[in-house]
């Protein structure tokens, strides 16, 4: 039978009327009662185990805290055990085939929810009715919202998944005298309301039973939605990071290159202290990758103000101090001075060709002359080749840019290339 139509014909058995007169029911209700103890399990024979067929439908999920480690789901479980103490013929009461009681006339087990984030309770409620049929079987429908423990795992936090695991275990019973057996392998999820930030990807039951553990277990698997936090978190941070970058386009004669770059310094640490607001602040299982790369970033706006720092002692250098032969040929190497030099002696040792002529004898006369300027194209070349405090600077910016640049892309590409495995 499949799970669908079990639920409704369950249904079906607890709002079915039957037809039965109102002094037969009270009649039967009478004899049940008298002399039954609430206290003494419906097994015959008391060194047997009574067993409680059990499934779960979850609701809704109410609420899962991070920080705090907390989950509510809404929901109510079906559970049927065997009572003889309710049995009886049908057409001695008038075709009576089944009662109903409330919780605390009756034996109910004794069921509480072990994995409890604050609160110990008692499923059911001592006003709950429970139905029983002519043949001495239950069922009862205890609905409540359950709060649980649930330890996350924020490694991939905003593209993480949450696997929780909530026991139910009988309290003050043995393990000889009663037991969990399970109806469906999975939770009923045929009144399940979606959540606004966790999709309930899967599920699944079923009852750990050992020397020292009896008890029901309901898996819960919780994906996270990730797209507000990509709007609101990730992706500021990510175009706050390439701010960084553009400090070197700045002018060094403006002044703003420090207060840019502690602007943006500043402005990455209110989003880390942002997300540690989301995040639990445990260590284990794991760190979120979310803050690893959030001081990684941070270490790189530390890195990215000192390089500004050096950057401007360079263009603040006294013209009188001599460039190291070094740095003079890092410099013309990046900046191209050669190339640029190469060209102008070319530019300047074009030849230049004058034509003069002279009237004789009523005869026109011409010559050509050419001259070369080879002093001026030396003056030249010897003052591009020169390598100023100015240009180091420039050098230096280039140079600090590209390394930021690819500092950038390696931490961004690195961060999401892991959340996505």
């Amino acid at each position: 039978m499949k799970m669908e139509d079990t639920v409704v014909f369950l249904i079906l058995l607890i709002v079915s009327v039957r037809a039965a007169s109102h002094d037969s029911v009270h009649q039967l209700s009478q004899k049940i009662l008298s002399g039954y103890k609430n206290m003494v399990r419906g097994s015959e024979d008391l060194s047997q185990r009574t067993y409680v067929d059990c499934t779960f439908q979850i609701v809704r999920i109410v609420e899962y805290n991070e920080v705090s480690g907390k989950l509510a789901i809404a929901g109510f479980f079906f559970l049927q055990w065997q009572d003889y103490r309710m049995k009886w013929d049908p057409d001695q009461y008038d075709g009576t085939r089944d009662i109903m009681f409330l919780t605390k006339d009756v034996w109910t087990p004794n069921i509480f929810l072990t994995t409890a984030h604050s609160n110990f309770r008692k499923l059911g409620d001592d006003d709950l009715p429970v139905r029983f049929d002519s043949e001495g079987k239950s069922f009862w429908y205890p609905a409540d919202v359950f709060t649980c423990s649930c330890t996350p795992d924020i490694y991939y936090f905003p593209y993480d998944t949450q696997e929780c695991v909530i026991f139910f275990s009988f309290w003050a019973y043995g393990l000889n005298e009663v037991g969990f057996r399970t109806l469906f392998r999975e939770v009923n999820t045929n009144y399940y309301s979606e959540h606004g930030l966790w999709n309930l990807t899967s599920t699944s039951t079923g009852v750990l039973e050992s020397d020292t553990v009896n008890a029901f277990v309901i898996e819960l698997t919780l994906t996270r939605m990730p797209t507000f936090y990509l709007i609101n978190m990730i992706l500021p941070i990510i175009i706050i990071g390439l701010l960084n970058i553009f400090v070197f386009l700045l002018p060094a004669e403006s002044g703003e290159r420090v207060s840019y770059s502690i602007t943006v310094l500043l402005a990455i640490a209110v989003f880390q202290t942002m997300a540690s607001d989301k995040l639990p602040s445990v260590s284990r299982p794991q760190v979120s990758l979310l803050c690893i790369k959030l001081l990684i970033d941070l270490l790189l706006s530390v890195l990215v103000t000192t390089l500004t720092i050096v950057s401007l002692y360079f263009y603040d250098m006294p013209k009188s101090r001599r460039v190291p032969v070094c740095v003079r040929a890092i410099c013309s190497a990046i900046l191209c001075r050669r190339c640029c030099s190469k060209k102008s002696q070319d530019r300047y040792e074009k030849e230049e060709t004058y034509e003069i002529y002279k009237v004789v004898n009523g005869q026109k006369i011409t010559a050509s002359i050419s001259l070369s300027n080879h002093h001026t194209s030396e003056v030249t070349a010897s003052e591009n080749n020169d390598i100023t405090w100015s240009d180091v600077g420039r050098c230096s910016d280039i140079v600090f840019s590209i390394f930021s640049l690819l500092a950038f892309f390696a931490s961004n590409l690195a961060f999401l290339l892991l959340v996505k495995v």
